[in-house]
Order: structure tokens, then sequence, then C-alpha cells
């Protein structure tokens, strides 16, 4: 064999180790993502309190039945709900 030719059982060898490599790197990266998720929605979501939740939902639902200023400088309001679907509506139906 010349010394410039290429070592076959070499290049074989890493390119084996290269793959095993990224498939390990790819599951623990995978694994690592997951933990990190459940942990977020551990922090979001499951350790609220009752009470927490009741009152995010009350003031979603005021806003969403009252009226009020967005941009009072601009000119934009937010109407309740109802007021809203019934004008959407009669914009399509001609009435």
């Amino acid at each position: 064999m010349r010394y410039d030719d290429p070592n076959v059982t070499v290049g074989v060898v890493v390119g084996i180790v290269g793959v095993i490599l990224t498939f390990v790197s790819i599951v623990l990266l995978q694994a690592l993502f997951f933990h990190m998720q459940e942990g977020e929605m551990e922090r979001k979501v499951y350790r609220q309190t009752n009470e927490e939740l009741r009152s995010l939902d009350a003031k979603q639902m005021e806003t969403l039945n009252s009226y009020g200023w967005i941009d009072q400088a601009g000119g934009v309001v937010h109407i309740p709900i109802a007021n809203a679907m019934k004008l959407v509506a009669s914009e399509y139906t001609g009435r």
C-alpha cells in the first residue's frame, strides 16, 4: 500500500463513530427538551392555584363583556363579544 492511499478501515470506523455520536446527541437533546418542557408546564400550569385561575378567568370574561379603550389616541375600542358577533353577522347578511 502506498503512503497516499486512503485507509478504508479508519474511514469506516470514523464514520460509524460519527453516526453513533450523532444519534446519541439527538436522543439526549430530545430527552433534555422533554424534561424542560415538563418543568415549564409544571411551573406555568400545574402549580397555579384555583383562585389564581378563577381570577384570571373572571378578568378575561369581564374584558369580553365590557366596553373600553384599547388605544384612545388611535380611537380603537373594544366592545362586548356578543355585540361584535352581531355586527360581523350583519355585515355578511346585509341587515
